[in-house]
This record gives C-alpha cells, structure tokens and sequence, in this order.
C-alpha cells in the first residue's frame, strides 16, 4: 500500500516523493532566487546553532545531572503539591552518542553533523 508522500506500493514505480494531493507549482525566476538565498541564510543559521550546541555539551551534561539529583531528592511534581522521587535506578542511562539539535536534515544540505 502507498504511503503518504507518494512512496509505491510493491511492485510500482515510486513516486515524486512529495505528498500525494501536492500541486507543482511554478516559481519564476525572482523567486527561485529569492528561495535560493534564503536557504543559504538559513544553512547558516543552522551552523551556528550546531555550533554553539557542541560549545555548551558539558554544561547541557551538568545541566543533566542536576535535574536528575533534584528528581532523586524532592522529586518531581505528580500532581498539585504531591510530588514522587524518582530512584536512581529508574534514571535513563546516558546515551553514546551526542545530545542532537532538533531541526530539519533537508535544511543542512552539505553539511556532515
């Protein structure tokens, strides 16, 4: 069964890859430039944030670890003033890999993260 974005189903050629009810519009050339710079502003905005985000992993580390003595010694708010702690061997363990910014892939282009 197709999905969506216009994936096929088994034993179809696929699709554009672009929802099924989505209209090809036509942009002139004003506009294809205007999307064009815009993107490359955007790129490196985007590089600045995963920049500053490496800078500030060993405070986001510490910043972690204080949440997670708070929840073990006053715990966490449940409901109203009821509060429940949270044993330490309830915690997440931490993760290998780095903690990632949320964004959209598709807007970093080109850049290896």
């Amino acid at each position: 069964m197709a999905n969506q974005m216009g994936e096929a189903s088994e034993g179809r050629t696929s699709g554009k890859g672009k929802p099924l009810n989505s209209i090809d519009h036509k942009q002139s050339k004003p506009v294809k430039a205007w999307v064009k710079n815009e993107l490359k502003q955007q790129q490196k905005r985007f590089k600045k944030i995963l920049e500053h985000m490496e800078e500030i992993a060993p405070k986001r580390d510490k910043w972690f670890e204080e949440f997670f003595d708070r929840i073990t010694t006053r715990g966490q708010n449940i409901d109203g003033d009821t509060r429940m702690v949270i044993a330490r061997e309830d915690l997440p363990k931490k993760p290998r890999r780095k903690t990632k910014v949320t964004y959209e892939p598709k807007d970093l282009k080109g850049f290896d993260h």
